[in-house]
């Protein structure tokens, strides 16, 4: 193979290939090197600036959820929380006391309640107000998430201290839905709200100064909780019984119980809360205590927007080294997240749209858009989550929860209470992109080195290969047929005596091709005497079998009459006029674009139309066919001869053809060649006979009169005829007799006819 492929190089390509091959081995050589350790290394980099990012963002959570504990272990010492704790505690026991509302009951210290006024309402009021709250505010919210049909009597809570709670400070509370933590004083003359005219703006600003969702004071023993800043509909509720018995703040709750020593904090993942109409919430707990004992819960709903402030960098995700795709969140053991998806906060649309491609459940896709979370939502059941769940960490390749290929970076957190893995991940078409960079780049670089070696190699062989690209050149000029190419011997060696040999060469094939030309020439010259120069040249294109069947032409047939009166000339003599007047009769017929079929003696046979396909190839016939009479009488003026025409014209289809192979004819044959040859027989010499068809055609162009019906005894049919008698120039008006140049030159237009014909 190699050996074949030698052979079809010249010299210039092997010494080129030679100068191109060593250099070129040798930078792939080295680029391949230098770019396996340049995208090795631009790997490792990624992958460790990815790790670190997902250390750092371990650390900024496991600080954050250490300085929670640490907040909340503060305030369940703090004398205020305590003092508050004890005193919403005696008052929500005294708004449950049967007597509690009867205005003449007396107070017996000074910390009892004020005498009721009228502005605390009565059972009914407050049943009434909170159905209604219930059925018109809270469950269209609710139904959203929640399944089923929401009763009222399931969630308005029992006892008479939370219905006269969230009478006063949900139902009759002035405030929009989520600003009903404005109210600082209800009004209604009652201890409960004494105290919490105290203690709800300091509160509030506690939960808004560390990024508290809402903070609880929870009863130790009946689990009611007897204070929230918020005030959603768990306010005034007890967590041991009734409708939020089973929700993640009674599990805090019972976890507090459960490990009641003093300063410790409790924790509890996210759920959907549905006080919270739903929304994932999680919570922290720690007991408070006066002196030794314990007088209550204190309880803080987890700050989920500070939670994704530490996990999407305050939303830089590019300043911080995440580029367009890349993303830190949060998986809990159940596979969901317990962080929010930068794809959702930076494009909602698009990120629900990628979801509806993956196996997220229709459900929680709709779940999504309705909260705008996709904590506890969001299934990432990946092999990164999954080994991070096994307590493993590490970085890989792998499919994400948008089933997209990503780099992940994963880890478990250590976050007591909570079963927590971090991710930090980033596309892999972003991730790697400095490497295809770089790939470009050496791809380049390598392309432009190898062309620069390949045009100084060119350089090299050219300068080297002169001479012989010279005679290269000269034989190519050969091959396309230039023969007029002489080269000049620069040297006297091999290169200069192959020069010589090849200028000798070319000297002959030009005398040799100007022969053969010449032969060519004769031979067209006589092909055209025999054949149209359309049949010429589609024999020339190698076309073996001429015929055609034409739909309609016009056929001409004339006979010369008196040639055997020319009696005073010899035999060669009256071929010679004779040929001077088949030359003159064939001139006329190429300016008129008349193809001659053949002559016979004194016959002459000619056609328009079959060659070449023409609208007016009756004008044109008739108009030869006039030019023949005035050439004759021409001629019978010039050599004191009394020849004389008789034609006959007809107009239809026929069949042409080529016959021969060796020696060449040009014949029609058909009905209408038939009919015009039978026409020309019966015709009287000096007139022209011809059918209806061509006198239709011609009508109004020439003085036809009635000929005589003729019975064509080949197809058992009479004939009408008509007549165009002395076919003169003097008949055609403008048709001057003084045209001796016009039909010699092959461009008669002096002829009024011709004039006529050329411009139809």
């Amino acid at each position: 193979m190699l050996k074949n492929l030698s052979k079809r190089f010249n010299v210039k390509s092997k010494l080129m290939l030679i100068l191109v091959g060593v250099s070129l081995g040798s930078i792939v050589v080295v680029s391949f090197l230098s770019w396996e350790r340049a995208r090795t290394n631009l790997r490792n980099t990624i992958r460790n600036q990815l790790t670190s990012i997902r250390y750092a963002r371990a650390n900024q959570v496991e600080s954050f959820f250490e300085n929670l504990r640490n907040h909340v272990e503060t305030l369940s010492e703090d004398r205020m929380v305590i003092e508050a704790m004890v005193e919403f505690n005696r008052e929500f026991d005294r708004l449950n006391s049967p007597d509690a509302f009867q205005q003449e009951e007396q107070a017996d210290n000074q910390d009892a309640p004020p005498e009721p006024t009228n502005n605390q309402g009565s059972p009914e009021e407050w049943n009434k107000a909170l159905k209604g709250y219930y059925t018109e505010e809270f469950f269209p919210r609710l139904s959203k998430s929640v399944s089923g049909e929401l009763n009222p009597g399931t969630y308005i809570p029992a006892s008479k201290a939370a219905k006269y709670l969230q009478y006063h400070y949900i139902a009759k509370n002035p405030n929009p839905v989520g600003e009903k933590d404005k109210l600082i004083d209800a009004k209604d003359g009652s201890g409960y709200s004494k105290f919490h005219g105290k203690y709800q703006e300091i509160f509030r600003h506690i939960i808004e100064k560390f990024g508290y969702y809402d903070l609880f004071l929870i009863d130790f023993d009946s689990g009611e909780i007897v204070y929230s800043v918020f005030k959603e509909t768990d306010y005034g509720t007890s967590l041991n019984v009734g409708p939020y018995q089973h929700s993640n703040l009674a599990a805090i709750t019972e976890l507090v119980r459960k490990n009641p020593e003093r300063r410790t904090v409790q924790i509890i993942d996210f759920e959907f809360y549905r006080p919270s109409y739903g929304a994932p919430a999680a919570f922290l707990g720690a007991p408070i205590y006066e002196g030794s004992d314990i007088v209550g819960i204190l309880a803080v709903q987890l700050p989920v927007d500070e939670l994704d402030s530490i996990m999407t960098a305050n939303r830089e995700w590019e300043q911080v080294g995440l580029g367009d795709s890349g993303e830190t969140y949060l998986v809990g053991r159940d596979l969901l997240m317990r962080s929010n998806s930068r794809f959702l906060i930076e494009d909602p649309q698009e990120y629900l749209k990628v979801l509806a491609s993956t196996k997220t459940p229709e459900e929680n896709i709709r779940s999504i858009k309705e909260f705008n979370t996709s904590i506890l939502l969001q299934v990432v059941d990946t092999e990164a989550s999954q080994a991070a769940l096994k307590t493993k960490e590490g970085t890989g390749i792998i499919n994400d929860y948008r089933d997209t290929p990503v780099l992940s970076s994963y880890a478990p957190l250590k976050i007591k209470g909570l079963d927590w893995v971090l991710l930090s991940e980033i596309d892999v078409a972003e991730a790697y992109k400095p490497v295809a960079a770089l790939q470009v780049y050496i791809f380049i670089l390598t392309t432009i080195v190898v062309v620069t070696i390949t045009w100084i190699a060119s350089l090299v062989a050219s300068s080297f290969l002169k001479p012989f690209s010279k005679l290269i050149e000269g034989l190519r000029r050969v091959g396309e047929g230039e023969l007029d190419v002489e080269l000049q011997a620069e040297s006297k060696d091999e290169f200069g005596e192959a020069t010589e040999k090849f200028n000798q060469t070319v000297e002959r094939m030009r005398q040799l091709s100007e022969s053969l030309e010449q032969k060519n020439r004769e031979n067209d010259a006589l092909l055209l005497n025999i054949l149209p120069d359309t049949v010429v040249e589609r024999l020339k294109q190698g076309e073996a079998h001429i015929a055609d069947n034409v739909k309609l032409a016009t056929v001409m047939f004339a006979r010369l009459e008196g040639l055997d009166k020319i009696k005073e000339k010899d035999v060669k003599e009256v071929a010679t006029l004779l040929s001077e007047l088949i030359s003159a009769f064939d001139r006329s017929a190429i300016a008129h674009e008349v193809g001659k079929i053949k002559t016979n003696g004194d016959l002459y046979i000619a056609a328009c139309g079959v060659a070449k396909q023409r609208l007016d190839s009756t004008k044109r016939v008739m108009a030869f066919s006039v030019d023949m009479f005035a050439i004759t009488q021409r001629f019978n003026n010039e050599h004191k001869t009394q020849l004389r025409i008789s034609m006959g014209i007809d107009d239809g289809s026929v069949t042409a053809a080529v016959l021969g192979t060796d020696n060449f004819s040009y014949d029609v044959w058909g009905e209408t060649v038939s009919i015009a040859d039978f026409l020309q027989l019966n015709a009287v010499p000096g007139t022209i006979l011809v059918t209806s068809e061509v006198y239709e055609r011609l009508e109004g162009l020439y003085n036809f009169e009635p000929g005589p019906d003729i019975e064509l005894p080949e197809i058992n049919q009479t004939l009408a005829t008509w007549l165009l008698s002395n076919p003169t120039p003097s008949l055609l008006g403008g048709y001057s007799s003084d045209r001796k140049a016009s039909v010699t030159k092959d461009t008669a237009n002096s002829s009024g006819v011709q004039a006529e014909v050329t411009s139809s």
